[in-house]
């Protein structure tokens, strides 16, 4: 019996598309996502000292974007409301601009974020949810460990 030769072709053509998906099939798909316009890292909140209704957050802000941004403000979930300070301790309401490529490293001594009228009782180990929320990049949501009242800073920084 003899194969006509168009028919060998088209079978060769199949197969050769069949093999090629299989092979495309097994390798890893690598698609790599783009990073975060903004990475908020190193969060944590020290609890008010008895009489008072407030506590002061502190985290790092990587921005890994070629353009500036403004952190405009936060919120959080276990106060009324939460306001910028620089390390003057004076109230910034225009946010803070961290540059393309730049970081914004609020610290024990060097600027914080006061959680105000504290709902809720903050005990060491828990968390508080931040809304940081920026000109370009929107909100960025963070969560910040409560230390004790009484622990250094986690990141080194001083008391």
């Amino acid at each position: 019996m003899r194969i006509p030769w168009p028919a060998v072709v088209a079978a060769a053509i199949v197969g050769a598309a069949g093999v090629a998906g299989l092979v495309r099939a097994a390798q890893p798909e690598t698609s790599e996502a783009a990073p975060a316009p903004i990475v908020v890292s190193n969060a944590w909140v020290r609890p008010p000292a008895p009489p008072n209704h407030a506590a002061a957050a502190y985290f790092t802000v990587q921005n890994t974007t070629g353009h500036p941004d403004r952190l405009q403000s936060v919120t959080a979930n276990v106060g009324s409301s939460a306001v910028l300070h620089s390390a003057q301790m004076s109230l910034n309401t225009a946010g803070v601009l961290i540059p393309a490529h730049g970081r914004l490293v609020l610290s024990t001594g060097h600027g914080h974020v006061m959680i105000q009228q504290i709902r809720t009782q903050l005990r060491p180990g828990t968390t508080v949810d931040l809304q940081l929320r920026f000109a370009h990049a929107g909100v960025v949501p963070a969560t910040a460990r409560v230390i004790p009242l009484d622990a250094p800073d986690p990141t080194g920084g001083s008391q």
